[in-house]
């Protein structure tokens, strides 16, 4: 029987679209496609989530990589935490099934800053028993290590466990060590696909 509910973060239940957040300052989209690339999509931005690197240093390798694109660099990481935006209809789920006896947990490729940043901005973090953020313990999804560190800290039986990611390769070791996995797509009813799972709220 599945007692809990793991919820991914990003673009589960904040939006993360930095395509439309760069659009703030510039209709360029060959330059959006640039710094998606090679900031968000980079080894650096693994890096952040893996919490081995602070934002500012990020923030200087980047201005120190590309030089010309200095102001749009700056801009970005002036205000970037402002994409994040809860979704609320998600955010109301958890609600719903914390109401309803369920415990909800959350597992997240996160950078520390902005973690501390969101913790405090949002209250619907007061609704999970707890959760893994990846700059905190060192290590990121996909790697097992993360999964099986939100098992031992919060006693959990992965049996017992229902996954929710937007990413399918996040999905995989979650499966491996017996997690029940949902992968989450925007345009589909979670609700209905839980209910189909026998969790009704």
């Amino acid at each position: 029987m599945i007692r809990n509910i793991i919820f991914d973060l990003g673009n589960v239940l904040l939006s993360f679209k930095p395509d439309e957040f760069l659009l703030k300052f510039t209709e360029d989209q060959d330059l959006i496609r640039f710094l998606i690339q090679n900031i968000i999509r980079s080894k650096i931005w693994l890096n952040l989530d893996r919490g081995s690197i602070s934002i500012e240093s990020a923030r200087h390798i980047f201005l120190e990589q590309f030089p010309e694109k200095k102001r749009i660099i700056n801009l970005f990481f002036d205000d970037w935490t402002d994409m994040l935006i809860p979704i609320q209809e998600n955010v109301q789920l958890v609600k719903d099934l914390k109401d309803n006896g369920y415990d909800c947990y959350f597992l997240s490729n996160f950078i520390e800053e902005a973690y501390t940043i969101v913790i405090k901005k949002f209250d619907f973090f007061s609704f999970f028993n707890g959760g893994i953020i990846s700059s905190l313990v060192k290590v990121i999804k996909p790697e097992i290590k993360i999964y099986s560190c939100l098992l031992r800290k919060y006693e959990l039986k992965p049996e017992e466990c229902l996954f929710i990611d937007d990413v399918i390769g996040f999905l995989l070791p979650a499966r491996k060590l017996g997690f029940t996995t949902i992968h989450y797509n925007p345009k589909s009813d979670l609700r209905q696909e839980l209910n189909n799972l026998g969790i009704v709220i």
